[in-house]
């Protein structure tokens, strides 16, 4: 498959997981708090068996939009808590944005070709990740806006470096990377970005 029909197929496949977890979100309303847990495991078993199965054109698929669905699910509350204190004009921004960010990386990756694959960035990106974790389970005690707000921007710079990462590999390694496992880091490089630039926002306005 040539880089460019390889890189089509990515951004379809993504731009269709988009739209699905849109829907997920659209039904969150209708399921009880109380499978929120189960719903977040069954998210991360997904992202382990998407992979596993990523060669089988058939069931890759209907298995990545199972996740995206459940995804929108779980973030479905956290965007009607926007609506419900009448700041949805927030969560419109912070997708502006979010899409914006994510198109300028991306003109980058492609336009000035940018290689990345051979980089040790992966390794920054990854200790970053970690720490990211970390701070957020210790906020789970402190319960401190202002830490959010750092790690919501810490978020967003390390999620925007694996977006870069992301698609120097889906353009340079067409041949070695899965279309759906490619689809599957984009969509959570971007919802990554979305949610924690909607936290962003929302400590701003106010919300956070």
């Amino acid at each position: 498959m040539g880089q460019q029909s390889f890189l089509a197929r990515v951004l379809v496949i993504f731009s269709l997981s988009l739209i699905v977890a849109v829907f997920g979100v659209y039904f969150s309303k209708y399921v009880p708090s109380s499978l929120f847990i189960i719903l977040f495991i069954i998210e991360l078993v997904l992202i382990f068996v998407i992979g596993a199965v990523r060669n089988n054109h058939t069931l890759a698929p209907i298995l990545l939009f199972v996740f995206t669905f459940i995804s929108g699910l779980t973030v479905g509350p956290l965007i009607y808590t926007f609506f419900n204190y009448g700041a949805g004009a927030i969560v419109f921004q912070a997708l502006a944005i979010t899409a914006v960010i994510f198109i300028l990386l991306t003109a980058i990756v492609y336009f000035f070709n940018v290689n990345l694959v051979n980089s040790k960035i992966w390794i920054f990106l990854i200790i970053g990740l970690v720490g990211i974790i970390i701070a957020g389970i210790v906020n789970i005690f402190l319960h401190s806006p202002i830490f959010n707000f750092y790690i919501s921007v810490a978020v967003v710079l390390v999620f925007s470096g694996f977006v870069l990462y992301d698609m120097s590999n889906i353009i340079e390694n067409p041949g070695m990377t899965n279309e759906y496992v490619a689809a599957l880091s984009l969509y959570l490089d971007f919802v990554n970005i979305f949610i924690a630039i909607l936290n962003i926002l929302g400590f701003l306005d106010g919300k956070g």
